[in-house]
């Protein structure tokens, strides 16, 4: 031995020529035993309750023990009478049990423990019968909830593939948000019919605009622009000379020409007024 349990052999033991194995085992037990405060005890037996799924039986067994616990005692001077522990015990008892049954114990006023414990598990077992457990479901109900279950699996991966198709075409139609215009013509029919041609009001052909013509550059490059004026204004020219000619009336410039009408004759006149850059 060593330690405490050597300390107290040879305080109170090693001279003990009467020292059996059973004396020594009881004299160590009973100085290192830790015994909890009566305190302690004693309220876990005052909140002791049936449990919400426990038995009757299962909390008479618990209550009791721990009962023993705090009313019990070594000491002769604080042993507590028999009667008043049976008493006690009772009273917890049966304010311990559920609601339901603890109304009709109290009605049938038990005189002991034992016969609390009998009548409170009679009254469980009536109302067993009565309510059957509400876990358990019939095999229709089970078929039931099945079928339900199986109908919502279905629609919701329809959902979920509608969802996937309208993702999709959402990610079609930003792409073709991302298609310049001047590659219209490039595109399928399906698409082209649903905007207006682009058209170049400088060339007149389809497929681009005139800030983006080709023919345009090339004719400002090469100075066409303004052999393209000058082709135009002897067109409008011409025209106007010949509207004249046929007899119509007419008073103002041509171009950088003026033009004047014979009031008496109807014949016009026309005198060339050239433009002093000339």
């Amino acid at each position: 031995m060593e330690g405490n349990a050597r300390k107290v052999y040879e305080a109170s033991l090693q001279n003990d020529k009467e020292l059996t194995y059973e004396k020594f085992k009881e004299a160590m037990t009973s100085h290192f035993k830790e015994t909890p405060p009566f305190a302690t005890e004693f309220a876990k037996f005052s909140s002791a309750v049936q449990f919400e799924f426990g038995n009757v039986k299962d909390f008479s067994i618990r209550v009791q023990g721990l009962s023993q616990k705090c009313l019990e005692s070594d000491s002769e001077n604080e042993k507590v009478s028999e009667s008043f522990k049976e008493k006690l015990l009772l009273s917890k008892f049966i304010s311990g049990l559920k609601a339901n049954i603890r109304t009709q114990v109290l009605i049938a006023d038990p005189s002991s423990f034992a016969e609390a414990v009998d009548f409170a598990s009679r009254v469980e077992r009536s109302f067993d019968v009565a309510s059957p457990n509400v876990n358990v479901i019939s095999q229709t109900d089970s078929n039931a909830v099945e079928g339900v279950k199986e109908g919502f699996t279905k629609t919701l991966d329809l959902v979920l593939k509608q969802l996937e198709h309208l993702n999709t075409r959402i990610d079609e139609l930003d792409k073709q948000k991302d298609i310049p215009e001047n590659n219209y013509t490039n595109q399928p029919p399906s698409q082209r019919r649903d905007r207006k041609p682009l058209k170049c009001f400088y060339c007149g052909r389809l497929g681009h605009i005139a800030s983006e013509c080709q023919r345009k550059r090339r004719d400002y490059q090469q100075g066409g622009q303004q052999n393209r004026f000058q082709s135009y204004n002897q067109r409008s020219f011409d025209r106007q000379t010949k509207k004249l000619a046929s007899g119509g009336i007419y008073s103002g410039s041509l171009n950088s020409r003026k033009t004047h009408v014979d009031q008496k004759s109807g014949k016009a006149q026309i005198i060339v007024m050239y433009n002093a850059y000339h």
